[in-house]
């Protein structure tokens, strides 16, 4: 059985592909299956990511490097994954540093994995897009020749309001963020009432004030979103230490140091 030809055009692909192929074939046997992948992993010709997840070495297939394209191999991990939080900045560009560890959404429940090809944490999708809205505000892009679903500039800003460690600091997210040339700020807002966090809404809504010239952003927006901010006061950070200030417009309890956006201070140890 010769599985050359379906390797030319699956660098990396999960052992149902493979069957799905070799059937279209007529060429399927389950005990040659499994001795066919043992003889290609024994010569160097595959790594196994996980179970049942095969990647194409590139000493094999000249040309291809897959093995270290970590936000390729994530976005292929399960047929429902979606590259999210700080690995989406990432991948658009926005990232201010680089993280190791690379984030992707799926049910599939794999947690965090670490390989010679990656660290990975899967992370369920939101449960307010079950089940008709699971891909909402994500696009699927080519890279390398193979398909990935990311998350769009305008959903990746509301994911990292509403679940910050995956994303780093709000140093991190600001200055990321403060990197975007344009956002579709309608599109942003309806992923926001989406997601239905009212914490999430009212920090969407503080960010968004404090960049209103930035991104062109219409009053009437702003109260849009402060019609669904929570009722009491919510924590940006619950168990922040530091100076806080209440915005009455957004009930929210924010960090000074966001506010007055302290990591743009010079350091004076540095004159």
């Amino acid at each position: 059985m010769s599985f050359e030809n379906f390797f030319k055009d699956h660098f990396l692909f999960h052992s149902e592909e493979l069957v799905a192929y070799l059937r279209s074939q007529d060429n399927f046997n389950s005990h040659t299956l499994k001795a066919g992948l043992k003889y290609h992993i024994s010569k160097n010709h595959l790594a196994r990511i996980r179970r049942g997840y095969y990647l194409v070495k590139s000493d094999y297939l000249p040309g291809v490097y897959v093995e270290n394209d970590a936000l390729l191999i994530a976005g292929r991990m399960t047929s429902d994954s979606v590259i999210s939080y700080h690995s989406a900045m990432e991948f658009h560009g926005l990232a201010y540093s680089m993280h190791s560890l690379v984030y992707f959404n799926s049910d599939e429940k794999i947690g965090e994995l670490n390989c010679p090809y990656g660290h990975y944490q899967q992370i369920v999708h939101p449960l307010a897009l079950k089940p008709d809205h699971l891909f909402l505000e994500t696009k699927v892009h080519d890279r390398s020749g193979m398909d990935i679903r990311v998350t769009t500039i305008e959903r990746t800003l509301v994911d990292c309001l509403h679940r910050p460690n995956f994303c780093g600091r709000w140093e991190e997210i600001w200055r990321s963020f403060e990197s975007v040339s344009f956002l579709d700020i309608d599109r942003v807002i309806q992923y926001a009432l989406q997601l239905g966090n009212v914490t999430t809404i009212a920090k969407l809504g503080f960010f968004l004030e404090q960049h209103q010239e930035q991104f062109s952003v219409k009053e009437e927006l702003l109260n849009e979103l402060a019609r669904s901010r929570p009722k009491s006061r919510h924590y940006m950070e619950k168990n922040y230490q530091g100076p806080v200030k209440n915005l009455t417009r957004w009930n929210l309890i924010v960090p000074l140091a966001v506010i007055e956006k302290t990591w743009e201070e010079p350091n004076h140890d540095t004159f």
